[in-house]
């Protein structure tokens, strides 16, 4: 499963990349979205394509553990994720491997879920990646909030 998502996230970075320095392709952008999943007593929360590995950030976390970890693509002179919520910013250092299909690397980071970037993204549903030369704007739509809430409630202690 790591592997997809690694082979997802290149693609994704790819496909980032290649796109308008400040926007998605549009027929991608349009097809990614906040997808929950539940499964026992871990959740998981991806931006991305609904129904596949290409996801561009995850969260997850275990029942009632307070804590959310972090997943994604860093570039490799860089291996920090920054992720903003208005005005309150979420900074993550943690362990970094080599992710051969981007260059970057894969960056796993575990934050507390009552961080106030990440609750104000359980609130209104806005979240941006900050990257050196553009961000990357995650913001959920109306029915995507729902499941962002259920995300953050299933995590909290």
């Amino acid at each position: 499963m790591r592997r997809l998502l690694a082979i997802g996230l290149g693609l994704f970075t790819y496909f980032s990349v290649a796109a308008c320095a400040h926007h998605l392709d549009t027929a991608y952008a349009q097809s990614v979205r906040w997808n929950l999943f539940v499964a026992g007593d871990q959740a998981k929360l991806a931006y991305g394509q609904p129904n596949s590995d290409l996801a561009g950030l995850i969260l997850s976390c275990d029942r009632g553990a307070g804590t959310v970890l972090v997943s994604g693509d860093v570039p490799a002179d860089r291996p920090v994720m920054v992720l903003a919520s208005g005005e309150r910013r979420l900074k993550l250092e943690g362990d970094a491997t080599p992710d051969p299909f981007t260059g970057g690397l894969y960056l796993e980071a575990k934050a507390s879920a009552g961080d106030p970037a990440l609750q104000r993204f359980a609130r209104t549903g806005d979240l941006n990646l900050v990257r050196p030369l553009n961000d990357l704007e995650m913001r959920a739509a109306a029915p995507e909030r729902g499941d962002i809430r259920r995300f953050f409630a299933h995590c909290e202690a």
